[in-house]
């Protein structure tokens, strides 16, 4: 008898640690909600690793925008990890336009902490692109914290003021490329310190409200979270514990929606979206792409199934979480992708539909549409 409940037992922790470690089945199940033709386009862009649920949205260049999901729809809400800093790095271009900021503004100007330390140097757009050389070991969860990662847990609980302190003790190397939270996130709290309320806020006031998107909320602790806010899962599925980051916020710890990040998208695909000048290439990094403040443009060249090059270059910024990935894109004719999946699996690869659908004339209307974009911003400036 013990002989037989020594082998169950074995039996069911060997079942229990396979289903921690060995994904369930690959690619998206069940069938799609929503707009059929945009599923089934999407769908063979997303073949690859453990997804559960997925909620997905697209912005047709005359406006027109469909959804699409599995097991989700476009009102549930996902995290969307460092597509937050999309919107950081608008609001950094819209205090520039408002004066509170210059883009040679350095952390050590805004924050008397950091006065006179290798990190105070840091100018805002060192910041926004990347090119702070700050350590890697600067986006590390802290030793104390690791028990929370090992349970799956957020291990990113910092305040404000314990992050400018470990700051301060951080060497940087301004001018080399290193993607950096830790950067991002203090970039997005100097935004914040120049306007004269928290970052939350900001996001709400400045972005949020004026393109009314309801649906998407920007957490710091688990107190901001509403009742019942969703879990993510890992690659294999086991449940993970909401991300809200601490003081990371401004890097990553958006939740929002298909719905409204199809407005955000929308927006930005137009020119319409405060902000805009983020998004402007500003550095070539060694892999090809150019880098603006947080988004990345990427010439999909021999990869593109369409005749005009122009078409298959995609302006994009993807996120990550302990339970959730996601992406989203535009192209210079005005089409916009955002897909959101509550796994660890990367979703990148969705961004191919807006290459493989590109119009025969998306060079006609890439043409448009930087016309539209220019005199947008001649009315913003008068």
């Amino acid at each position: 008898m013990r002989r037989r409940i020594l082998a169950g037992a074995l039996a069911a922790v060997t079942l229990l640690a396979g289903a921690a470690f060995v994904p369930w089945q690959r690619g998206l199940t069940g069938e799609p909600t929503g707009d059929e033709q945009f599923a089934a386009a999407l769908a063979p862009h997303l073949d690859a690793g453990y997804l559960r649920s997925v909620s997905a949205a697209s912005v047709e260049a005359d406006g027109t925008v469909r959804f699409a999901g599995w097991h989700a729809d476009e009102h549930d809400q996902f995290e969307i990890g460092s597509v937050t800093k999309t919107f950081t790095s608008a609001l950094l271009a819209d205090a520039i336009e408002r004066d509170e900021l210059t883009a040679r503004t350095t952390l050590g100007a805004v924050f008397d902490e950091l006065a006179g330390t290798s990190a105070g140097d840091l100018t805002m757009e060192q910041l926004a692109t990347q090119h702070t050389g700050l350590p890697k070991s600067a986006d590390a969860v802290p030793p104390a914290q690791a028990w929370r990662t090992f349970l799956r847990m957020d291990g990113y609980v910092e305040s404000l003021p314990q992050m400018l302190e470990r700051a301060a003790d951080l060497e940087t190397d301004p001018g080399t490329y290193v993607y950096s939270n830790t950067g991002f996130a203090l970039l997005g709290h100097a935004i914040a310190q120049a306007a004269g309320v928290p970052y939350p806020q900001l996001v709400q006031e400045r972005l949020l409200d004026p393109l009314g998107m309801e649906e998407t909320i920007v957490p710091q602790t688990y107190a901001d979270l509403p009742a019942g806010a969703p879990a993510g899962h890992t690659d294999s599925g086991v449940p993970t514990g909401p991300w809200t980051l601490g003081a990371e916020a401004p890097a990553g710890s958006i939740r929002s929606t298909a719905h409204d990040m199809a407005i955000w998208m929308g927006a930005v695909a137009d020119g319409s979206a405060p902000g805009m000048d983020a998004v402007e290439p500003r550095t070539e990094l060694e892999d090809g792409d150019n880098i603006g403040y947080a988004w990345m443009t990427t010439p999909m060249g021999e990869d593109a199934k369409v005749a005009d090059t122009s078409a298959a270059t995609v302006t994009w910024h993807n996120g990550g979480t302990g339970g959730y990935r996601a992406v989203a894109g535009f192209t210079p004719e005005g089409r916009a992708l955002v897909v959101l999946s509550d796994t660890q699996t990367w979703v990148d690869a969705g961004l191919g539909y807006l290459v493989e659908t590109a119009p025969a004339d998306a060079s006609d209307r890439s043409d448009d549409q930087s016309d539209r974009n220019d005199d947008s911003n001649e009315q913003s400036e008068e």
